[in-house]
């Protein structure tokens, strides 16, 4: 039987990292949960307890305790949430963005990713 080739819709590079994360439900209550994959459009994050949150959802999620995106919930499976990252203040973007060149196994392509989005691409 053939495997079907899947044709990958993602514009953007994703880092195969597992960053500690929290997703602000409330202003009380943080969910703890790990980044399996992150790009510079979104993330996916693994939780213990899979939030109960509806589709479109917009949310905050903290990286590190320290970077934090307003987000919207794109998809959900057993394992977690997929985010689309929607809004970064540019004092939380400088550190994302060394974190992300620091970890990219190429970080030339990483440079010419952010170029083309700059330019509109």
């Amino acid at each position: 039987m053939a495997k079907r080739k899947i044709k990958e819709r993602r514009k953007n590079i994703r880092l195969a990292l597992s960053i500690k994360a929290h997703l602000q439900l409330t202003d009380e209550i943080l969910l703890p949960g790990r980044t399996a994959n992150i790009s510079f459009s979104g993330a996916f994050v693994e939780f213990d307890q899979i939030p109960v949150i509806n589709m479109g959802s917009y949310f905050k999620l903290i990286l590190l305790k320290r970077v934090e995106f307003t987000c919207k919930a794109i998809h959900i499976n057993r394992r977690g949430v997929g985010f689309q990252f929607d809004f970064i203040l540019i004092k939380y973007y400088e550190h994302f963005k060394k974190m992300m060149l620091h970890n990219a196994p190429d970080p030339e392509r990483l440079i010419k990713e952010l170029g083309r989005h700059a330019n509109g691409h």
